[in-house]
């Protein structure tokens, strides 16, 4: 006897699929770092960048999906949330990192770029057990390279070359 294929129990496997290639595929590539006429290019690792460009709208339609299946009539307030929330988690990815030969420099999709020449850094601190290190400088800005940024032994050799300065542990 056939069934019928139902495909709201393929979210259980999706999901879990996802979490695992997330939270595990992420940390065990170290990714690299790129040269360009610019610097050092420090950009996110792919599958970060994919989870947000890509995994979370699909998330969401199948959402939408399953409430439109069960309604035929979507509340707008439910429409905006969902919005806002994509909107906030685009705001939240990490920027680009680029050392150049006199500043470090984050730039972001959708906030203003932050710069921090090398003279002004104050100091470099290593966070979530050294997978993570910020860059805090004179004019108050910060710049964090994350564990979702790449190559994050090459960044931490370069700005305590470029710096001068010892990553606090």
């Amino acid at each position: 006897m056939m069934t019928n294929f139902d495909p709201t129990r393929l979210l259980g496997p999706f999901v879990a699929i996802m979490v695992v290639i997330l939270i595990f595929g992420s940390r065990l590539t170290p990714g690299r770092m790129k040269e360009t006429p610019e610097g050092l290019v420090f950009s996110l690792k792919p599958i970060y960048a994919l989870s947000r460009l890509l995994f979370l709208p699909i998330y969401m339609a199948f959402f939408f999906w399953m409430a439109w299946r069960q309604n035929h009539a979507m509340p707008w307030a439910i429409l905006l949330l969902c919005l806002i929330v994509y909107v906030l988690s685009m705001l939240q990815i990490p920027a680009t990192i680029i050392l150049t030969p006199m500043t470090v420099t984050q730039h972001f999709w959708l906030q203003r770029t932050k710069t921090i020449p090398y003279g002004e850094v104050t100091s470099l601190h290593a966070m979530q057990a050294g997978r993570a290190i910020l860059v805090l400088g004179e004019n108050r800005a910060r710049i964090r390279h994350s564990a979702n940024h790449s190559a994050a032994a090459d960044f931490r050799r370069e700005i305590e070359r470029r710096t001068g300065k010892r990553v606090i542990t």
